[in-house]
């Protein structure tokens, strides 16, 4: 049976909220949970400007990650950017593998009219953390070529 909408982002905030006071309270158990260090990575990695803004440019570089380039599971870093920026993100620790998987509201791979055409609007998006972890890695690492 699943939840109700209501029911999910409830829990979905609680847990959001729980991590950022375990941050602030410096109990970093919280860390160890699956999925957990790549959320804080995605909030951090994506950047929250939209490419109008990046392509007007400013006096400091900036670094522009390509904002339709693939994520994962059909995902573009400009739908998976606007659905963080929403925190409509969470983690599920019980895998088969019991290494997690994070899930991201459907979202992540439409637009806002596509989303809202939508009847049924509790699909999801489904990304094992250990690929996640890597793809991150990898837009890390765009980040930091475009300084050299």
């Amino acid at each position: 049976m699943d939840k109700d909408r209501d029911t999910n982002f409830r829990e979905h905030s609680i847990f959001l909220s729980e991590i950022a006071k375990d941050i602030l309270e410096k109990n970093d158990y919280l860390l160890s949970v699956p999925g957990v260090r790549e959320i804080i990575a995605l909030y951090l990695l994506i950047p929250y400007i939209t490419s109008a803004q990046l392509d007007v440019g400013m006096t400091s570089k900036i670094p522009q990650l390509d904002l339709s380039e693939q994520f994962l599971n059909g995902i573009d870093l400009e739908n998976l950017r606007n659905t963080i920026c929403h925190s409509f993100v969470t983690v599920e620790e019980t895998t088969s593998m019991h290494t997690g998987r994070i899930i991201i509201d459907d979202r992540a791979q439409m637009d806002r009219k596509g989303h809202d055409a939508l009847i049924c609007k509790t699909k999801g998006v489904f990304i094992d953390v250990a690929n996640a972890h890597q793809r991150l890695l990898e837009l890390h690492d765009k980040v930091i070529k475009f300084f050299e």
